[in-house]
C-alpha cells in the first residue's frame, strides 16, 4: 500500500494462512482467535500488517520502526478492561500470504517476507509511548521535504525530512482541462463552479509551516486542501496551481499526509546515517519512548 497512510483511512483485509480465512478476535493476551476457536500470535498477525503499511525494499531498521508503530495502533484499540476486539475495530490493513506474493512478485516474496518478519520479532512487544500514554501512530510515505505539527499531539513537530525528496512519486504533476477540473472539484459538495474561467478564480488562502494547503478559494467557494487532494486525486495536499493554454496544471509534493513518521526519510537516514529504529521514531516523534507492552 503506498498511497493512504493516516492509519485510520485503512480497510481490512485481516492477516491469517490460507486456510484460515477469517479472523474475528483480538486477544489482550496477544492472541488473535478466529472463529474456528483457532488461535494465531499476534506478532504472526503483524507480519501482513507491516507488509501492507511500508515498502518491503526499505532498511531493515525502517521496517522495525513502523512494526513498532503498527504494533502502537493495534494496542491502543485494546482496553485493558476487555478480554478481545472486535476485527472491525482493528481498521487496519493486514496482507495474506498470498497477497504478499502477488504484491511483491515470486521472486521476492522470500527475501521481503523474510526482512519484514525479522523486524516484527527483534521488535517483540516494543511500543511508542509519550508520557505514560501509547502514541497516535501517524506515518506517511514521504513528506514534502518537511513533516507537519499537529497541535493536538505534543509529539508530532515538524521537523526537515530532506531524504523524502528522493521518493519514487515525490512529485506528481496533473494538468486538467477547466471543464475536468470544474466537474472534480463539484463532486466535493456545495455549489458547483462553472468551468469558464475558473483557472483564474483560484486562490490557495492559507498553507501550515510545512507548506501544506489548509484552504483553497474557488470561486465564491472555500475548500480544504484534503478536500482539494481527494478530489483531484493528488498524492500530498502540499500542492500548487498553475495554467497555460487553457488547461490547469496541479503539481504537488510528498506521499500521503506528512504527519509523524516518514518511511522515505527515516529510509534515508538509515542508509547514510546509519539510525536505528528508536532513533528514527525519536526523530520523527518529539519526547516518546520506545517501551515493552506490559503483559
Amino acid at each position: 500500500m503506498r498511497r493512504v497512510f493516516f492509519m485510520k483511512r485503512f480497510f481490512m483485509v485481516l492477516w491469517m494462512t490460507v486456510m484460515i480465512p477469517y479472523v474475528t478476535t483480538l486477544a489482550w493476551t496477544g492472541r488473535i482467535r478466529t472463529d474456528t476457536g483457532a488461535e494465531v500470535p499476534a506478532e504472526e498477525f503483524l507480519t501482513g500488517v507491516v507488509a501492507a503499511e511500508i515498502p518491503a525494499e526499505c532498511g531493515i531498521e525502517t521496517l522495525k520502526a513502523q512494526a513498532v508503530l503498527a504494533r502502537t495502533y493495534i494496542y491502543r484499540l485494546v482496553d485493558p478492561g476487555l478480554e478481545r476486539i472486535r476485527e472491525e475495530e482493528l481498521d487496519i490493513d493486514c496482507l495474506s500470504m498470498r497477497e504478499m506474493e502477488k504484491k511483491w512478485g515470486k521472486e521476492h516474496f522470500r527475501e521481503y517476507y523474510g526482512k519484514i518478519r525479522t523486524a516484527v520479532q527483534e521488535t517483540e512487544g516494543l511500543v511508542a509511548e509519550y508520557d505514560g500514554e501509547l502514541i497516535e501512530p501517524f506515518y506517511c510515505e514521504a513528506s514534502a521535504g518537511k513533516t507537519r505539527e499537529l497541535a493536538t499531539y505534543p509529539y508530532i513537530r515538524s521537523v526537515e525530512s530532506p531524504g523524502d525528496l528522493g521518493a519514487g512519486e515525490f512529485l506528481c504533476v496533473r494538468t486538467f482541462t477547466e471543464a475536468e477540473f470544474a466537474d472534480k472539484i463539484g463532486r466535493i459538495g456545495g455549489p458547483r463552479p462553472g468551468a469558464d474561467g475558473i483557472a483564474e478564480k483560484i486562490q490557495i488562502i492559507e498553507r501550515d509551516d510545512a507548506g501544506y494547503v489548509k484552504r483553497v478559494q474557488i470561486g465564491d467557494m472555500d475548500y480544504s486542501g484534503d478536500e482539494v487532494r481527494d478530489s483531484l486525486g493528488l498524492l500530498s495536499s502540499c500542492f500548487h496551481f498553475s495554467s497555460a493554454d487553457g488547461k490547469i496544471r496541479v503539481s504537488s509534493k510528498g506521499i500521503g499526509s506528512g504527519y509523524g513518521f516518514s518511511q522515505a526519510g527515516a529510509d534515508a537516514m538509515e542508509r547514510e546515517q546509519g539510525s536505528e529504529f528508536r532513533e528514527l521514531l525519536k526523530y520523527y516523534f518529539q519526547g516518546i519512548e520506545i517501551v515493552k507492552i506490559a503483559e
